[in-house]
């Protein structure tokens, strides 16, 4: 009966748990990552400054692509979001005098990313559950002058200040870049999204995941089937390893939930209850093409009462829509959103085969979540690897920086590389 030894072992192999086993496979650890398929490559993959970094230790520059511009179609607005277009010109030629506020509260948010970027950069990522991370966060909050009460409230509050049209672009913009409502979103999510947006590049897939599987080989990671895993081993007091259905067993010091849906298997030992991903629907349309204005982006906000963003994808000569909206939105919901987009056109709306759309749509009532109290470890070594759970509105920028979290914390250390 065969047996080896990890300092990892991955539960799950979400876009955080592969970043987090890449990274601590190159500092030397022994990982082992269990999956049983890979996340859904995504439509709207902006870059971010984590992901920057890890690409630049992994080597995978070639991943980049130039900036695709976003569009945001509120109301009473049509907004270019793009390095090649002044954006205080966009905003003066839709709303005129009262641009200048938004502007400068635009202005004042992506400082405020940039700072939030650099504290998480020198705090070695998230704020880890231990008194010198928290002691080090502390003081590189105070040396950044960011105030975290400020920073945990909703941002919606802020929105509210300003003139209807503005507001509700402002509203749609935020919604539809977090796929989140805004009183859900605080505002150092905000601000890590607003930066995010006006990166000068994006991120294309599926090369990004090949070369996160291709690095994992190359620093001799092992891979397992998570329907062979029979049983996890706890000894009362913490989780020592598991056996596989064939009769081999493994042993590891430390295990990483990568999809929080695999926690029943640590159901022998006692764990922090974590929040559930965030849902959200997806769907495409039929072909669009010939349907299409020239001066649609092929990434659009579409404003309304719920968050949606619009993907166009062209392949095989054909163009299609690809949709990403809150669960529960009916058919109609979506064509009347999409109205100002898709005017002229003839298209049908087919929903992917694992949409939660059929999920009833959220409530929209729960506060923002805390970036600096978030439930990083929720057993005695057991960790959270999953974005979805812990930093939905980010997506994967919120992957990148708790992979990198995880990597610093849980390493071994022999291979710390900034640059």
């Amino acid at each position: 009966m065969s047996s080896k030894t990890y300092d990892i072992a991955i539960i799950g192999g979400s876009l955080t748990a592969r970043i987090a086993a890449a990274l601590l496979a190159k500092q030397g650890s022994r990982v082992l990552l269990l999956r049983c398929r890979e996340a859904t490559a995504t439509a709207w993959f902006p870059s971010s400054f984590f992901l920057e970094k890890l690409l630049g230790i992994l080597g995978g520059r070639s991943c980049f692509v130039a900036q695709q511009p976003i569009q945001v179609l509120s109301q009473y607005a049509r907004v270019t979001l793009s390095n090649d277009v002044p954006l205080d010109k966009e905003l003066e030629r839709e709303f005129g005098a009262t641009a200048t506020a938004a502007t400068r509260w635009l202005a004042e948010l992506h400082a405020q990313g940039v700072a939030l970027e650099e504290l998480f950069w020198q705090n070695r990522g998230l704020c880890w559950p231990s008194i010198k991370s928290r002691t080090s966060h502390r003081l590189h909050s105070l040396r950044q002058r960011l105030n975290w009460t400020t920073l945990e409230s909703p941002v919606s509050l802020e929105i509210a200040q300003h003139p209807q049209p503005v507001r509700l672009f402002l509203t749609d913009l935020f919604q539809g870049l977090s796929l989140k409502p805004t009183n859900e979103l605080s505002r150092s999510s905000a601000a890590l999204l607003w930066v995010q947006a006006l990166r000068p590049e994006n991120l294309q897939e599926p090369d990004f995941s090949q070369l996160l599987n291709k690095r994992f080989d190359q620093f001799h990671g092992a891979k397992a089937h998570l329907d062979e895993l029979e049983t996890l081993d706890f000894d009362g007091r913490q989780w020592t390893g598991g056996r596989f259905k064939t009769g081999a067993h493994f042993k590891a010091q430390t295990f990483l939930l990568g999809n929080v849906r695999w926690i029943e298997r640590f159901q022998a030992g006692k764990t922090q209850p974590l929040p559930q991903p965030q849902q959200v629907a997806t769907s495409h349309t039929s072909d669009l093409t010939g349907q299409l204005s020239p001066l649609l982006e092929t990434r659009i906000i579409c404003g309304g009462p719920l968050p949606l963003r619009l993907a166009i994808d062209k392949q095989d000569q054909q163009q299609t829509g690809r949709l990403l909206g809150t669960p529960g939105m009916s058919e109609a919901q979506l064509r009347q959103q999409l109205e100002p987009a898709l005017p002229f056109a003839r298209y049908s709306i087919l929903t992917d085969d694992d949409s939660s759309s059929g999920q009833p749509p959220l409530e929209g009532h729960t506060r923002p979540r805390k970036l600096n109290d978030l439930p990083l470890q929720i057993g005695k070594n057991l960790y959270c690897a999953d974005g979805t759970a812990l930093l939905p509105e980010l997506g994967a920028a919120g992957a990148a920086l708790l992979g990198w979290t995880l990597a610093e914390h849980l390493g071994d250390g022999r291979q710390k590389s900034k640059e």
